[in-house]
């Protein structure tokens, strides 16, 4: 344990150093922080350089630079260097995920050495068993009976989660009987403005403290109610969370509460012009675009439209639409927005109207707009052309079929080094990596993408990670295995018999 503490101690002074050099103005300082903190390294250095550095940022900074995603997930993994848990750690992990009590119960029995970690950062955003397993009586009784601390937080970067955050009416209760603790944020949520009313005149500054995520508790008021008395006391109905870069009204969205969310806008918040097609209204769209014009132009998780701009977690509206890169016309698309389409349509230049076509699988359309300027779809922007790598991560095989037809770049990257045959191939769509297969004469099939891997491993991988249900694995994989994809013994088996006799197959095709 001496080991542990002496690492922790080099990495609290590391921090410590890094703020210091940093408030001098080193150069060095700067750019560590400008390349690793999430709050900045999507803006200028300059803005950066500028940027009230806190002992919490320079520990992310830290955390960052050696691999982590946050400073507790650093500490823990310094912690396990020391403890050594053997297999059992990693059973542990995978019974909370599946919210197994009695062999909970049986595995904390058998190594009560796992209990000295209960509450770590094991699990998803630095989250305790407990908050994994909140809305489980039976599973929380037993991990507090083994020891774990009900007042234990999450601890990630962007701001820790409290053990009610997120939780249902019923867990919060049952929670609040077995001794966790009420906050703004969960109060907010609850609509539990008594509780409030006390929590305020203690300390006024809960109306805008930052929570999960770095949320206030206006991202999480759900009741007008409650939205009314924070706004009445200073509430700020454009704070963005730390981890999504998102307001209070695109979480709501993000949540598919637009009921939430059309109440934000009543009160005065500001209407992107994805929320504006969102909720449906052509007045919202029209206010959007008259309001900031290049927002024709914006794409979710991208830098140009500073309403949903490029954050560490993804934008809120990349859980919104299940991919980043989306244009205002696609959002329109996905809900079923005739009338905006056509109105966006109408307010468009060539090659986004090419690109709008393209969304919708109107081949005739886009044909025509190429005949007129053949160069076009060359002179496309990266984000444009990148188009061709949402519509194979979201299974839109007519769209595919027509930017593959026109000529766009099959072997376009996005940030992940992800071609369209990877995007299709994580979900298993054979859709869609047939069609590019057959208008590839040489597919990118050993290209690696930002995680190492090939089309196929990445299919691989994706047949247990994907989570969507419309993907074929056993097709996809005997597309990428005809096609000559690279193939590996130590594969198999992967869990699949149907997958498995694909590649033994290949592997032994004289047997």
């Amino acid at each position: 344990m001496a080991d542990t503490q002496a690492n922790s101690h080099s990495s609290e002074f590391a921090a410590t150093a890094l703020i210091e050099a940093f408030q001098a103005g080193q150069d060095a300082a700067i750019d560590r922080v400008h390349q690793h903190l999430p709050q900045v390294k999507y803006g200028a250095r300059d803005l950066a350089a500028a940027f009230p550095l806190t002992l919490r940022d320079a520990q992310t900074v830290i955390a960052r630079e050696q691999g982590a995603q946050s400073w507790g997930e650093l500490r823990l993994r310094e912690k396990l260097s020391e403890l050594r848990f053997g297999d059992e750690l990693e059973q542990f992990k995978q019974l909370v995920y599946a919210q197994d009590g009695e062999a909970l119960d049986q595995l904390l029995t058998a190594h009560p050495r796992l209990r000295q970690t209960l509450d770590d950062p094991h699990f998803w955003f630095g989250s305790t068993a407990l908050i994994i397993a909140k809305e489980r009586t039976d599973v929380v009784d037993l991990l507090l009976k083994h020891g774990a601390d009900i007042k234990a937080t999450s601890q990630w970067w962007a701001g820790d989660f409290h053990l009610l955050e997120g939780a249902s009416a019923q867990a919060a209760r049952q929670l609040i009987d077995r001794g966790a603790e009420i906050t703004a944020h969960s109060a907010a949520e609850q609509g539990w403005l008594d509780w409030l009313d006390a929590a305020y005149e203690r300390d006024q500054s809960i109306i805008n403290q930052r929570g999960g995520d770095g949320k206030t508790p206006l991202h999480y008021a759900r009741d007008p109610q409650v939205m009314d008395w924070l706004l009445e006391r200073g509430a700020d109905l454009e704070a963005r969370d730390l981890d999504h870069a998102s307001t209070p009204l695109q979480w709501m969205l993000g949540e598919q509460n637009v009921d939430a969310a059309r109440q934000l806008a009543k009160r005065g918040a500001i209407v992107d012009i994805f929320a504006a097609v969102i909720l449906g209204e052509m007045d919202l769209v029209t206010n959007a675009l008259n309001a900031y014009p290049d927002a024709i132009r914006a794409r979710v998780n991208q830098s140009g439209y500073d309403l949903a701009p490029p954050a560490d977690g993804s934008h809120q509206y990349v859980y919104t639409f299940n991919a980043a890169g989306l244009s205002p016309h696609q959002a329109a698309l996905e809900f079923g927005r005739a009338d905006i389409f056509a109105c966006l349509l109408e307010r468009s230049s060539p090659d986004l109207k090419l690109l709008a076509h393209c969304a919708a699988a109107d081949a005739g359309s886009a044909r025509r707009i190429v005949a007129a300027q053949p160069d076009i779809v060359a002179q496309l922007t990266d984000g444009g052309r990148r188009q061709l790598i949402h519509s194979a991560w979201t299974n839109k095989v007519d769209s595919v079929s027509v930017m593959a037809a026109l000529g766009f770049d099959l072997h376009i990257v996005d940030d992940d080094k992800m071609t369209p045959l990877h995007a299709a191939a994580f979900h298993g769509f054979s859709d869609v990596i047939r069609v590019l297969l057959d208008a590839d004469e040489d597919p990118p099939l050993a290209w690696l993408n930002g995680y190492g891997g090939t089309p196929l491993t990445t299919c691989l991988y994706g047949r247990q990670h994907s989570w969507r249900d419309d993907g074929d694995f056993p097709a996809s994989i005997k597309l990428l295995v005809e096609a000559g994809s690279e193939l590996r013994a130590e594969w198999l088996p992967t869990g699949d018999d149907e997958i498995d006799a694909c590649l033994r197959a290949a592997l032994e095709p004289d047997s």
